[in-house]
């Protein structure tokens, strides 16, 4: 597998943002419970701010290859890039296509769980790939957003069960 390049692996967690933000909204219109659907529409907003900042270092990314980590092994690069070409990461098919209206608020809560889950598994690969500190601590943040996101999910499942 070629090794992911930085500015690739910010395309995949552009869109990662991107398909997050949209299962969000798609579930928020779906949904028939105001409550449930406020909940989808603020983690919507939430996966928006972090797809600026992706997309702020993607814009600079050509004059920052040399933030991320050699890796003559090909370790890092491939677990991102096989992240990536998972299904949640198809980057062309996009996450809000996962849901097709059919699923109870339940399905749609345990699926935003696993989008979540692996959005950190990937953050975190691409976090320890970085080399500059600073851009490591700020994916940090979004890191710990990104769990914060699955305590909401989960007190949301536990409101609906």
């Amino acid at each position: 597998m070629p090794a992911l390049s930085f500015s690739e692996a910010l395309a995949a967690a552009v869109r990662i943002e991107e398909n997050g933000a949209a299962f969000y909204e798609e579930a928020a219109q779906q949904s028939f419970d105001p409550s449930t659907a406020d909940v989808f529409s603020k983690l919507a907003a939430l996966e928006k701010e972090h797809l600026k900042y992706f997309a702020g270092l993607a814009a600079m990314a050509g004059a920052r290859e040399d933030h991320f980590e050699t890796d003559p092994k090909n370790e890092f690069t491939a677990a991102i890039s096989a992240l990536a070409d998972r299904s949640v990461f198809d980057l062309g098919a996009g996450a809000a296509g996962l849901l097709n209206g059919r699923e109870t608020g339940g399905q749609v809560v345990r699926l935003a769980i696993s989008l979540e889950k692996d959005s950190i598994v990937f953050y975190l690969g691409l976090k320890n790939a970085l080399k500059d500190p600073q851009e490591a601590a700020k994916l940090d943040e979004i890191i710990k957003e990104e769990m914060r996101h699955i305590t909401i999910l989960h007190e949301l499942l536990k409101k609906q069960n």
